[in-house]
Protein backbone atom coordinates (compact mmCIF):
# COMPACT_ATOMS: atom_id res chain seq x y z
CA UNK A 1 0.00 0.00 0.00
CA UNK A 2 2.44 2.50 0.77
CA UNK A 3 4.27 1.67 -2.31
CA UNK A 4 1.05 2.81 -4.19
CA UNK A 5 1.19 5.70 -2.36
CA UNK A 6 4.74 6.49 -3.27
CA UNK A 7 4.29 5.93 -6.76
CA UNK A 8 0.91 8.16 -6.86
CA UNK A 9 3.43 10.58 -5.37
CA UNK A 10 6.17 10.69 -7.82
CA UNK A 11 3.58 10.33 -10.51
CA UNK A 12 1.57 13.58 -9.40
CA UNK A 13 5.11 15.50 -9.13
CA UNK A 14 6.32 14.67 -12.74
CA UNK A 15 3.08 15.49 -13.99
CA UNK A 16 3.18 19.34 -12.00
CA UNK A 17 7.06 19.34 -13.42
CA UNK A 18 6.00 18.56 -16.60
CA UNK A 19 3.11 21.54 -16.69
CA UNK A 20 5.79 24.01 -15.07
CA UNK A 21 7.92 23.52 -18.14
CA UNK A 22 5.32 24.17 -20.23
CA UNK A 23 4.06 26.87 -18.05
CA UNK A 24 7.83 29.05 -18.04
CA UNK A 25 8.88 28.42 -22.04
CA UNK A 26 10.43 31.56 -22.65
CA UNK A 27 9.33 34.24 -24.78
CA UNK A 28 11.43 35.47 -27.21
CA UNK A 29 12.94 38.68 -25.99
CA UNK A 30 11.88 42.54 -27.22
CA UNK A 31 15.27 43.68 -27.35
CA UNK A 32 17.01 44.58 -30.73
CA UNK A 33 18.50 41.17 -31.39
CA UNK A 34 15.85 39.66 -29.81
CA UNK A 35 13.18 40.56 -32.08
CA UNK A 36 15.05 40.51 -34.83
CA UNK A 37 16.25 36.86 -34.83
CA UNK A 38 12.43 36.46 -34.19
CA UNK A 39 11.09 37.88 -37.03
CA UNK A 40 13.69 36.03 -38.98
CA UNK A 41 13.33 32.61 -38.09
CA UNK A 42 9.46 33.25 -38.15
CA UNK A 43 9.59 33.69 -41.74
CA UNK A 44 12.50 31.08 -42.32
CA UNK A 45 9.77 28.30 -40.69
CA UNK A 46 6.47 29.41 -41.90
CA UNK A 47 7.00 31.42 -44.95
CA UNK A 48 5.79 29.01 -48.11
CA UNK A 49 6.79 31.07 -51.42
CA UNK A 50 10.71 32.11 -51.04
CA UNK A 51 11.24 29.73 -53.95
CA UNK A 52 8.17 31.17 -56.53
CA UNK A 53 9.96 34.27 -55.65
CA UNK A 54 13.53 33.98 -56.21
CA UNK A 55 14.50 34.71 -52.47
CA UNK A 56 17.55 33.02 -50.45
CA UNK A 57 16.44 33.63 -47.08
CA UNK A 58 19.51 32.86 -45.32
CA UNK A 59 21.34 35.22 -47.78
CA UNK A 60 19.01 37.72 -45.88
CA UNK A 61 19.93 36.95 -42.59
CA UNK A 62 23.55 37.40 -43.57
CA UNK A 63 23.00 40.81 -44.81
CA UNK A 64 21.01 42.30 -42.38
CA UNK A 65 22.04 40.85 -38.87
CA UNK A 66 25.23 42.18 -39.06
CA UNK A 67 23.61 45.57 -38.97
CA UNK A 68 21.19 44.60 -35.70
CA UNK A 69 23.03 45.29 -32.28
CA UNK A 70 22.10 46.36 -28.43
CA UNK A 71 22.10 49.88 -29.30
CA UNK A 72 20.00 49.64 -32.47
CA UNK A 73 17.34 52.29 -32.28
CA UNK A 74 13.46 51.21 -32.75
CA UNK A 75 13.29 53.22 -35.84
CA UNK A 76 16.47 51.71 -37.27
CA UNK A 77 15.17 48.80 -36.37
CA UNK A 78 11.93 48.92 -38.20
CA UNK A 79 13.86 49.96 -41.42
CA UNK A 80 15.97 47.12 -41.63
CA UNK A 81 13.00 44.86 -40.99
CA UNK A 82 11.34 46.76 -43.97
CA UNK A 83 14.36 46.64 -46.18
CA UNK A 84 14.56 42.34 -45.47
CA UNK A 85 10.60 42.08 -46.92
CA UNK A 86 10.87 44.83 -49.43
CA UNK A 87 12.73 42.28 -52.35
CA UNK A 88 9.81 39.48 -51.77
CA UNK A 89 7.08 41.63 -53.37
CA UNK A 90 4.08 39.27 -51.66
CA UNK A 91 1.07 41.00 -51.16
CA UNK A 92 0.70 39.16 -48.00
CA UNK A 93 3.72 40.07 -46.77
CA UNK A 94 3.79 43.26 -44.05
CA UNK A 95 4.36 44.88 -41.04
CA UNK A 96 3.17 47.36 -38.49
CA UNK A 97 4.25 49.70 -35.90
CA UNK A 98 1.83 52.28 -34.44
CA UNK A 99 4.94 55.26 -34.22
CA UNK A 100 5.63 54.06 -37.88
CA UNK A 101 3.35 52.97 -39.82
CA UNK A 102 2.78 49.71 -42.00
CA UNK A 103 4.76 48.92 -44.64
CA UNK A 104 3.59 46.66 -47.28
CA UNK A 105 6.32 44.40 -49.42
CA UNK A 106 4.23 44.60 -52.33
CA UNK A 107 4.74 47.88 -54.57
CA UNK A 108 1.97 48.99 -55.62
CA UNK A 109 0.16 48.57 -52.44
CA UNK A 110 3.17 50.59 -50.85
CA UNK A 111 3.63 52.96 -53.45
CA UNK A 112 0.08 53.00 -55.12
CA UNK A 113 1.36 52.64 -58.22
CA UNK A 114 -1.75 53.38 -60.47
CA UNK A 115 -4.30 53.68 -57.74
CA UNK A 116 -5.95 56.50 -59.31
CA UNK A 117 -7.10 54.75 -62.43
CA UNK A 118 -9.84 53.04 -60.39
CA UNK A 119 -12.92 55.47 -59.29
CA UNK A 120 -16.14 53.64 -57.83
CA UNK A 121 -17.61 56.96 -57.91
CA UNK A 122 -16.69 57.69 -61.31
CA UNK A 123 -18.53 54.40 -62.61
CA UNK A 124 -21.76 54.99 -60.07
CA UNK A 125 -22.17 58.93 -61.26
CA UNK A 126 -21.76 58.11 -65.34
CA UNK A 127 -22.62 54.45 -65.87
CA UNK A 128 -25.22 52.91 -64.01
CA UNK A 129 -28.49 53.82 -63.82
CA UNK A 130 -30.11 55.79 -61.23
CA UNK A 131 -33.88 54.13 -60.99
CA UNK A 132 -31.85 50.42 -60.67
CA UNK A 133 -28.96 51.19 -58.38
CA UNK A 134 -28.40 49.60 -54.85
CA UNK A 135 -25.49 51.07 -53.34
CA UNK A 136 -23.03 50.56 -50.11
CA UNK A 137 -20.11 52.26 -48.37
CA UNK A 138 -18.08 49.69 -50.30
CA UNK A 139 -20.11 47.96 -53.18
CA UNK A 140 -22.65 48.74 -55.86
CA UNK A 141 -24.59 46.96 -57.76
CA UNK A 142 -27.40 48.15 -60.81
CA UNK A 143 -27.65 47.97 -64.57
CA UNK A 144 -25.63 50.15 -67.23
CA UNK A 145 -27.26 53.14 -68.42
CA UNK A 146 -29.11 52.28 -71.81
CA UNK A 147 -28.19 48.83 -71.94
CA UNK A 148 -29.53 45.27 -70.52
CA UNK A 149 -26.33 44.67 -68.96
CA UNK A 150 -26.04 44.08 -64.86
CA UNK A 151 -22.57 45.16 -62.91
CA UNK A 152 -21.72 44.76 -59.33
CA UNK A 153 -18.37 45.51 -57.31
CA UNK A 154 -17.46 45.05 -54.13
CA UNK A 155 -13.86 45.45 -52.64
CA UNK A 156 -13.23 42.43 -50.80
CA UNK A 157 -14.96 39.10 -50.01
CA UNK A 158 -17.11 39.35 -46.76
CA UNK A 159 -20.69 39.88 -46.07
CA UNK A 160 -21.20 41.99 -49.76
CA UNK A 161 -20.10 39.45 -51.70
CA UNK A 162 -23.18 37.85 -51.26
CA UNK A 163 -24.83 40.30 -53.48
CA UNK A 164 -23.25 38.11 -56.26
CA UNK A 165 -26.51 35.83 -56.16
CA UNK A 166 -28.30 38.84 -55.73
CA UNK A 167 -27.77 40.25 -58.53
CA UNK A 168 -28.78 37.24 -60.50
CA UNK A 169 -31.84 37.03 -58.87
CA UNK A 170 -32.41 41.13 -59.76
CA UNK A 171 -31.05 40.97 -63.04
CA UNK A 172 -32.38 37.30 -64.56
CA UNK A 173 -33.29 39.21 -67.59
CA UNK A 174 -30.07 40.89 -68.21
CA UNK A 175 -28.29 39.67 -71.76
CA UNK A 176 -25.32 39.64 -69.96
CA UNK A 177 -23.20 40.53 -66.50
CA UNK A 178 -19.92 42.52 -65.52
CA UNK A 179 -18.17 41.51 -62.18
CA UNK A 180 -15.67 44.23 -61.12
CA UNK A 181 -12.84 42.65 -59.33
CA UNK A 182 -10.41 45.59 -59.50
CA UNK A 183 -9.25 46.91 -56.38
CA UNK A 184 -10.69 44.00 -54.17
CA UNK A 185 -8.94 42.99 -51.23
CA UNK A 186 -9.68 39.51 -51.37
CA UNK A 187 -11.35 37.35 -48.03
CA UNK A 188 -13.29 34.53 -48.24
CA UNK A 189 -13.20 33.47 -51.63
CA UNK A 190 -16.14 30.52 -50.89
CA UNK A 191 -18.70 33.19 -51.93
CA UNK A 192 -17.70 33.41 -55.44
CA UNK A 193 -17.98 29.40 -56.07
CA UNK A 194 -21.55 29.54 -55.80
CA UNK A 195 -21.87 32.13 -58.04
CA UNK A 196 -19.62 30.79 -60.89
CA UNK A 197 -21.05 27.43 -60.71
CA UNK A 198 -24.18 28.48 -62.06
CA UNK A 199 -21.79 29.55 -65.39
CA UNK A 200 -21.04 25.65 -65.53
CA UNK A 201 -22.60 22.91 -66.61
CA UNK A 202 -20.08 19.97 -65.10
CA UNK A 203 -17.88 20.55 -62.13
CA UNK A 204 -14.22 22.11 -62.74
CA UNK A 205 -10.64 21.46 -61.06
CA UNK A 206 -9.69 24.62 -60.90
CA UNK A 207 -6.52 24.99 -58.17
CA UNK A 208 -4.26 22.92 -56.19
CA UNK A 209 -3.04 24.20 -52.60
CA UNK A 210 -0.99 22.90 -49.29
CA UNK A 211 -0.10 24.31 -46.72
CA UNK A 212 2.86 25.19 -44.14
CA UNK A 213 2.88 22.52 -41.62
CA UNK A 214 6.00 22.34 -39.73
CA UNK A 215 8.88 24.28 -39.55
CA UNK A 216 11.02 21.89 -41.94
CA UNK A 217 11.72 23.41 -45.49
CA UNK A 218 9.30 20.64 -47.18
CA UNK A 219 6.91 20.35 -44.03
CA UNK A 220 3.11 20.91 -46.35
CA UNK A 221 -0.09 19.20 -45.82
CA UNK A 222 -0.67 16.97 -48.57
CA UNK A 223 -1.61 19.08 -51.77
CA UNK A 224 -5.80 19.60 -51.87
CA UNK A 225 -7.69 19.98 -55.14
CA UNK A 226 -10.40 22.92 -55.41
CA UNK A 227 -13.16 21.98 -57.78
CA UNK A 228 -15.95 24.32 -59.09
CA UNK A 229 -19.31 22.91 -58.28
CA UNK A 230 -22.01 22.97 -60.96
CA UNK A 231 -25.28 24.79 -59.52
CA UNK A 232 -28.54 25.38 -60.31
CA UNK A 233 -30.06 27.32 -61.89
CA UNK A 234 -27.54 26.92 -65.00
CA UNK A 235 -27.02 30.43 -66.40
CA UNK A 236 -25.94 30.55 -70.48
CA UNK A 237 -25.42 33.97 -70.54
CA UNK A 238 -21.95 35.65 -70.79
CA UNK A 239 -20.02 37.06 -67.83
CA UNK A 240 -16.92 39.20 -67.70
CA UNK A 241 -14.40 40.17 -64.73
CA UNK A 242 -12.11 42.95 -64.75
CA UNK A 243 -9.46 42.85 -63.26
CA UNK A 244 -6.23 44.94 -62.17
CA UNK A 245 -2.90 44.72 -60.17
CA UNK A 246 -4.99 45.07 -57.17
CA UNK A 247 -7.10 42.34 -57.75
CA UNK A 248 -5.52 40.06 -54.86
CA UNK A 249 -5.49 36.96 -52.93
CA UNK A 250 -8.84 35.33 -53.19
CA UNK A 251 -10.15 37.47 -56.06
CA UNK A 252 -7.54 36.01 -57.93
CA UNK A 253 -8.38 32.41 -56.47
CA UNK A 254 -11.84 33.62 -58.37
CA UNK A 255 -10.64 34.32 -62.07
CA UNK A 256 -8.51 30.93 -61.53
CA UNK A 257 -12.14 29.14 -61.18
CA UNK A 258 -13.10 31.37 -64.21
CA UNK A 259 -10.71 31.17 -66.33
CA UNK A 260 -11.81 27.25 -66.55
CA UNK A 261 -15.36 28.57 -68.06
CA UNK A 262 -15.54 29.38 -71.81
CA UNK A 263 -18.44 31.47 -71.16
CA UNK A 264 -16.41 34.06 -69.00
CA UNK A 265 -13.57 36.69 -69.92
CA UNK A 266 -10.97 38.50 -68.00
CA UNK A 267 -10.47 41.43 -69.29
CA UNK A 268 -8.14 44.33 -67.70
CA UNK A 269 -4.74 44.73 -66.32
CA UNK A 270 -2.63 41.52 -64.99
CA UNK A 271 -3.94 40.02 -60.90
CA UNK A 272 -1.48 41.09 -58.39
CA UNK A 273 0.19 37.23 -57.80
CA UNK A 274 -0.61 36.47 -53.97
CA UNK A 275 -2.73 33.88 -53.74
CA UNK A 276 -1.70 31.88 -50.58
CA UNK A 277 -3.26 32.38 -47.20
CA UNK A 278 -2.36 34.97 -44.87
CA UNK A 279 -1.78 34.75 -41.20
CA UNK A 280 -0.65 37.73 -38.81
CA UNK A 281 1.49 37.51 -35.67
CA UNK A 282 3.23 40.26 -33.09
CA UNK A 283 7.03 40.58 -32.25
CA UNK A 284 8.04 40.68 -28.60
CA UNK A 285 7.90 44.79 -28.77
CA UNK A 286 4.09 45.07 -30.16
CA UNK A 287 4.80 45.28 -34.03
CA UNK A 288 2.60 42.76 -35.86
CA UNK A 289 3.84 41.54 -39.11
CA UNK A 290 1.86 38.83 -41.69
CA UNK A 291 3.06 36.28 -44.40
CA UNK A 292 1.73 33.38 -46.78
CA UNK A 293 2.07 30.12 -45.65
CA UNK A 294 0.36 28.05 -48.71
CA UNK A 295 1.85 27.34 -51.71
CA UNK A 296 -1.05 27.30 -54.96
CA UNK A 297 -0.93 25.92 -58.55
CA UNK A 298 -3.76 26.96 -60.91
CA UNK A 299 -5.46 23.72 -63.06
CA UNK A 300 -2.22 23.98 -65.50
CA UNK A 301 -0.18 23.25 -62.57
CA UNK A 302 1.49 26.39 -62.70
CA UNK A 303 2.24 28.58 -59.79
CA UNK A 304 1.55 32.00 -60.56
CA UNK A 305 3.05 33.50 -57.18
CA UNK A 306 4.69 36.79 -57.78
CA UNK A 307 3.60 36.82 -61.64
CA UNK A 308 -0.27 37.12 -61.59
CA UNK A 309 -2.91 36.13 -63.72
CA UNK A 310 -3.41 37.61 -67.56
CA UNK A 311 -6.72 38.62 -68.56
CA UNK A 312 -8.23 37.59 -72.00
CA UNK A 313 -8.21 41.01 -73.47
CA UNK A 314 -5.89 43.34 -71.79
CA UNK A 315 -7.17 47.07 -71.07
CA UNK A 316 -6.25 49.79 -68.57
CA UNK A 317 -7.42 52.70 -67.84
CA UNK A 318 -5.94 56.07 -68.90
CA UNK A 319 -5.32 59.16 -66.43
CA UNK A 320 -6.77 61.61 -68.30
CA UNK A 321 -9.69 59.62 -69.55
CA UNK A 322 -10.44 59.18 -65.63
CA UNK A 323 -10.46 63.17 -64.97
CA UNK A 324 -12.75 62.92 -68.46
CA UNK A 325 -15.32 60.70 -66.65
CA UNK A 326 -14.26 57.83 -68.82
CA UNK A 327 -13.53 54.00 -67.34
CA UNK A 328 -11.98 52.47 -70.19
CA UNK A 329 -12.14 49.54 -69.00
CA UNK A 330 -15.53 49.16 -68.02
CA UNK A 331 -16.10 50.39 -71.70
CA UNK A 332 -14.55 48.27 -73.13
CA UNK A 333 -16.65 45.55 -71.10
CA UNK A 334 -19.50 47.24 -72.59
CA UNK A 335 -18.96 47.44 -75.78
CA UNK A 336 -18.38 43.86 -75.97
CA UNK A 337 -21.46 42.80 -74.07
CA UNK A 338 -23.46 44.52 -76.91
Amino acid sequence: MKSNKYFIILFAVAICLTACELMFIEEPGNSPVAVFENFWQSFKDDYAVFEERNIDWDMVYATFRPQISTATSDEDLFEILTRMIAPIGDGHVAIMAAQYGAFDANKYFQERIDDALFDLSLIKQNYLDESEKVEGTKFVYGKIKSHNIAYIYFDEFRADAVKLDNMLKDFSDVNGYIVDLRHNNGGDVSYSYSFLGKFTQEDKFFLRSKTKNGRGANDYTPWFNWYLKKQNPYIDKPLIILTDRYTVSAAERMVMAAKTLPNVIIMGDTTNGTFGTKISRELANGWVYSYSIQKVEMFDGKSYEGIGLTPDAWVKNHNQEVHQGIDRTLQHAIDWLK
